[in-house]
C-alpha cells in the first residue's frame, strides 16, 4: 500500500507566496505543489511517488527551468521550474512528470483521464492538489478518483487547493510584499465524502446494507480523532451507531429473530444519542442528513418483540432478502403463538421445545389429527398442546397463513427442488399479502 501525490501544472507566471494550512507555513515559494508536498509527503517512503501533469505549454514555462528579467534590475535571472524545486526537497518518495494533451476536446479528455487512472496502483493512498488544474480537470479529478477507488481500491487522504483569490485580485497581490502573500491552502476532501455518503445511503435504502456507511463513518471518526487527538467525544457516538448498524443489517440478512428487537433498541438510542450531537465539522454534515433517513427506516420498528418481527420480515422484502423475510415472519408466528398461551419467550431452554411444540400443534390443528398420530414431543406435552390448540380455535385464519407460509418457506429453503416449485417472481409477489393479513390478525393485547 503506497502513497502518491498527485497534482496539474499550469502555464501562468506564478508568483512567491506563503502558503499555510492548519497553522503550518512554507514560505517564499512559487507552486502551491512544492508546498503540499513539503506539507504531506516528507515522511513517505521510495515506494511513494510524486506525479506531475503538464501539457507541452506548462512543461516549458513552469516545469523546465527559465530564464527571465527582474523588472527591478533588468538584469536576466534563472528562475527554477517545478521539477527542479521538487528535485531539491530531497524526499525520500520518486517523482516524475507525465505529458497530457490541453483537454480542448472530448478525445483529449479521455486521453487526461486515462493518464490519471494509470498511474494509481492497487490500494494507493491519494492525495490532490487541484489549484492549476484547468477547464474541466477539476470534475474529471473527483470522477477518476472515485473510480480508482472502485476499481483499484485506492484511497484518498487529501485534495487540496491553494485560494490565491482570497488575498484579492492578481494586479492587488503582485503589489504586496511577499510576506503579505499569505496563501490559505484547502482541504476539500468533505466533498469527496459527501458523495461517498450520497451513494452509501443510497445502498442502505436499496438494499439495506449498511457496511458501507459503516466504512465510511468509522474512517472519518478516525480523521476527526486524530485530528483532536481524541479529544472530539461526539465521534465515539457516531462510531457505536456505525457499528450497531451494521450489526443490525447482518442481524437482518442472518435471520437472527431473538436480537431484532434488542438491535432495534440500541439503534433507537445511538441516534437519539447523535440528536444531541452538534455537527459542526465538515466532516460530519453529510452524516446528518444520512442519520435522517435512516431514522425514517428505523423508527418504521414499533418496538415489541412481535412487531418489530413483522417489520422485519418487511424490511428483509423491501431490499430484497426474500428468503429471510420469509423464514422471520414465519417463526414470529411461532413466538406470537408462544407469547399469546403466556409460555416462555424468553428463556431459551424453554424456548426451543415451546417453538417444537407450537409447530406440531399447527399440524395437528390443520389435519385434526388424533393423540394416537401426535409426535413424542406432543404426547410428552399435552397441557401446552392443549392451550395451543385452543389459542388456534381463536384465529383460524391466522393458522390458515402460517400453514401457507410454510409451503413458500420450504420451497425456497429447498431450493426449488420439489416437482411443484414456485417461479421465483412469485415469492416478491405473494409476501405484501402475507404481511397485510397477518397485521390484520395478530392481537397482542386483550
Amino acid at each position: 500500500m503506497a502513497k502518491i501525490f498527485l497534482s496539474f501544472l499550469g502555464t501562468n507566471d506564478y508568483l512567491p507566496c506563503t502558503y499555510e494550512y492548519q497553522n503550518k507555513r512554507i514560505e517564499n515559494i512559487r507552486f502551491v505543489q512544492e508546498a503540499t508536498i513539503r506539507l504531506n509527503c516528507m515522511d513517505w517512503m521510495e515506494d511513494d511517488r510524486v506525479v506531475i501533469f503538464t501539457t507541452s505549454n506548462a512543461f516549458k514555462s513552469n516545469w523546465k527551468d527559465n530564464k527571465k528579467i527582474n523588472p527591478e534590475s533588468n538584469n536576466e535571472i534563472l528562475q527554477e521550474g517545478l521539477g527542479t524545486r521538487i528535485k531539491k526537497i530531497c524526499g525520500n518518495f520518486s517523482y516524475d512528470q507525465i505529458h497530457i494533451p490541453d483537454g480542448k476536446n472530448e478525445k483529449e479528455i479521455w486521453e487526461i483521464f486515462l493518464s490519471v487512472f494509470e498511474v494509481i496502483n492497487e490500494q494507493d493512498e491519494i492525495i490532490f492538489d487541484i489549484t492549476h488544474a484547468f477547464r474541466s480537470i477539476p470534475l474529471l479529478a473527483i470522477v477518476v478518483l472515485n473510480y480508482a477507488k472502485i476499481m483499484k481500491h485506492a484511497t484518498l487522504n487529501g485534495i487540496y487547493y491553494g485560494a490565491l483569490e482570497a488575498l484579492g485580485t492578481i494586479s492587488a497581490v503582485k503589489n504586496m510584499p511577499v510576506e503579505k502573500r499569505i496563501v490559505p491552502v484547502l482541504d476539500l476532501a468533505a466533498f469527496d465524502q459527501l458523495m461517498e455518503w450520497s451513494v452509501a445511503a443510497d445502498r442502505f435504502l436499496e438494499s439495506g446494507d449498511a457496511a458501507h456507511i459503516s466504512k465510511i463513518a468509522k474512517r472519518s471518526v478516525s480523521v476527526i480523532l486524530a485530528q483532536t487527538k481524541g479529544k472530539d467525544k461526539s465521534q465515539y457516538t457516531i462510531r457505536k451507531l456505525a457499528d450497531n448498524l451494521e450489526k443490525f443489517t447482518k442481524t437482518l440478512s442472518t435471520c437472527r429473530g431473538r436480537e431484532i428487537n434488542l438491535m432495534v433498541e440500541r439503534l433507537k438510542q445511538n441516534l437519539e444519542d447523535c440528536d444531541n450531537l452538534r455537527f459542526n465539522n465538515p466532516l460530519n454534515s453529510p452524516l446528518k442528513t444520512v442519520l435522517d433517513r435512516i431514522k425514517d427506516q428505523i423508527y418504521k420498528f414499533p418496538g415489541h418483540f412481535i412487531t418489530d418481527g413483522i417489520q422485519a420480515a418487511r424490511w428483509c422484502m423491501e431490499h430484497n432478502l426474500i428468503q429471510q423475510s420469509y423464514t422471520i415472519l414465519q417463526e414470529t408466528l411461532i413466538t406470537y403463538f408462544i407469547y399469546k398461551i403466556g409460555e416462555d419467550t424468553e428463556n431459551y431452554q424453554n424456548k426451543n421445545m415451546n417453538r417444537t411444540l407450537a409447530n406440531q400443534a399447527v399440524n395437528i390443528f390443520i389435519h385434526k389429527r388424533p393423540e394416537e398420530e401426535w409426535k413424542k414431543e406432543a404426547c410428552e406435552n399435552i397441557p401446552i398442546i392443549e392451550k395451543f390448540l385452543k389459542l388456534y380455535e381463536t384465529q383460524p385464519e391466522l393458522i390458515k397463513i402460517y400453514n401457507n407460509l410454510t409451503g413458500f418457506r420450504n420451497d425456497l429453503n429447498h431450493s426449488g427442488q420439489s416437482d411443484n416449485y414456485r417461479q421465483a417472481n412469485k415469492f416478491s409477489k405473494a409476501m405484501p399479502e402475507f404481511l397485510k393479513n397477518v397485521e390484520r390478525e395478530i392481537h397482542l393485547f386483550p
